[in-house]
């Protein structure tokens, strides 16, 4: 009895460390180095090519560039399964990541297309 007691609080906290708090691109500056989800709005994407070649993708997320809060980069091995068409402007979006500080400013970096979904 003690150890199925035992079980059931490692596992209640467990899911407490597995689950990332939910922001805003506005507070994402309060997260830096943290795994978070990040919910807003999709304003705009801009397509970019690297210096090999590779296709990257810009995200606008609640505001245009250069007013977002946050900076979202699609890298190119997420590219190919983070499709958005133009009907997708104005969708709510989900961003799963680690906030990093690019030049002093919150990013959120897409390396895997799983990071991102849109609100169903």
């Amino acid at each position: 009895m003690k150890s199925f007691f035992f079980s059931i609080l490692l596992l209640f906290s467990l899911n407490s460390f597995a689950q990332s708090d939910t922001i805003t691109a506005a507070t994402a500056k309060n997260y830096i180095g943290k795994e978070v989800v990040l919910k807003g709005i999709l304003k705009g994407v801009k397509p970019y090519s690297d210096r090999n070649g590779k296709d990257i993708l810009f995200l606008d997320i609640d505001e245009s560039f250069p007013n977002t809060e946050i900076g979202v980069t699609v890298f190119p091995d997420a590219v190919p399964e983070v499709k958005i068409t133009k009907e997708d402007i104005g969708r709510t979006v989900f961003i799963t990541g680690i906030v990093q500080d690019y030049k002093g400013k919150p990013s959120l970096p897409i390396s895997e297309g799983k990071q991102f979904k849109y609100k169903e």
